[in-house]
């Protein structure tokens, strides 16, 4: 239970939990007693409200009974988690009649909440739990039959696709490599267009992480070039490209990316035949930080304001996503000049790595370290020194 965690110097009184929670000392008391079933929203909510991780156990400070909620016995993170949101699918099927098709939204409701854990605290907790529902997912996906059957491949896919997120960005390549290639097949066979072209497009931004101009232009041109992808997809591969380009130092053909990108945008309709993928990609943040990242190399001045216009826009839960932008703009601050403030702001991203362990966010803040080398600032070396003791 949270109220009796350990690292709580004592108990916490119940009247004051509630408060926080916007709930009232009775009904804590029977979400704590199991008698009060929570869902998906109110579980965001909570862990949001308290400021800690999804991952921590709502177990009872004392043994409780066997028909408890699911929620209040195990961790979010881990074999419980399925059965966190309701629903039970802890063993395979013996056959198609047996599975339940309320699974697909299921699942897809369960990564959205595993990803928003993510954004807030990194990939490391949430591996573990997304290799066991793949697992579950695969071996009803086998059984499956006909229009569920494709549902589910849909599914698992979306699944295996963050898998190799995480994978990348604990710096576990083989690993993202091979649930890229999982993601990539299981996509083709349902004929999922979007999903075929946002792997290709991973390929191009890991090509971007290892400043391959190259591959990086290749992979984005070969998922523009999937058949029935939504233009909101459309809009990512052309500023893949444009960050190609733009290691390319191509500040023409970048150019013209970026005005294809927010021509398709501008045009994006979210038809539902298209799903979701990518959705987030596309807010006004994200966006801008993507494009800022190619003046980054072109233009280090233009892309500190830019950057500094995405970092106000970005959702705070996005922790892990801000601690990478936020070394971005560290590092066009020192190629801009501006040692003492790429020193500060490196400073403060280093805060999220060390809370996140996010291997994109300490990639970039190397690179930081690699530019201040130099520098004998007092600020540079408070950086350099903290740096060293991540």
């Amino acid at each position: 239970m949270y109220r009796f965690h350990q690292f709580h110097r004592q108990p916490l009184p119940q009247s004051v939990v509630a408060g926080w929670l916007y709930v009232s000392q009775a009904t804590l008391s029977r979400i704590e007693r199991g008698t009060r079933h929570l869902t998906i929203d109110e579980i965001d909510s909570f862990t949001r409200a308290l400021g800690m991780p999804v991952a921590l156990r709502w177990t009872a400070h004392h043994e409780a009974e066997e028909d408890v909620d699911p929620l209040s016995r195990r961790s979010l993170l881990g074999a419980g988690a399925g059965a966190a949101f309701g629903l039970s699918a802890t063993t395979a099927p013996a056959a198609a009649r047996e599975i339940n098709p309320e699974l697909v939204s299921h699942w897809t409701r369960l990564r959205s909440v595993l990803a928003r854990h993510d954004a807030m605290f990194g990939p490391h907790e949430v591996l573990d739990t997304v290799r066991h529902e793949l697992a579950l997912i695969a071996e009803h996906r086998q059984v499956a039959r006909g229009k569920l059957r494709i549902q589910l491949l849909r599914v698992e896919s979306r699944w295996s696709e963050f898998a190799s997120w995480l994978s990348n960005d604990a710096g576990e390549w083989r690993l993202r490599d091979a649930w890229a290639d999982r993601a990539l097949r299981l996509a083709r066979e349902a004929e999922y267009a979007d999903m075929v072209a946002w792997v290709l497009l991973w390929r191009s931004r890991w090509a971007t992480e290892r400043h391959d101009a190259r591959q990086a232009i290749t992979f984005a041109q070969a998922a523009a070039g999937t058949a029935g992808m939504s233009d909101r997809i459309r809009a990512l591969c052309a500023l893949k490209e444009a960050h190609g380009h733009a290691l390319a130092n191509d500040v023409a053909a970048c150019g013209r990316s970026l005005v294809a990108a927010y021509g398709l945008l501008d045009h994006d309709t979210d038809d539902a035949q298209h799903g979701r993928v990518g959705r987030r990609n596309v807010t006004h943040p994200y966006v801008l930080a993507d494009e800022a990242r190619c003046w980054l190399w072109l233009q280090p001045r233009k892309a500190i304001v830019m950057f500094e216009d995405a970092w106000r826009l970005f959702p705070h839960d996005c922790t892990s996503h801000r601690g990478v932008h936020q070394a971005r703009l560290a590092l066009a601050c020192a190629a801009a000049g501006e040692p003492d403030r790429a020193a500060a702001e490196g400073i403060e991203a280093l805060e999220i790595a060390q809370v996140t362990k996010s291997y994109l966010n300490v990639r970039e803040l190397k690179r930081l370290d690699h530019q201040l080398a130099a520098c004998d600032l007092p600020a540079a070396a408070e950086f350099r020194e903290a740096f060293a003791a991540l």
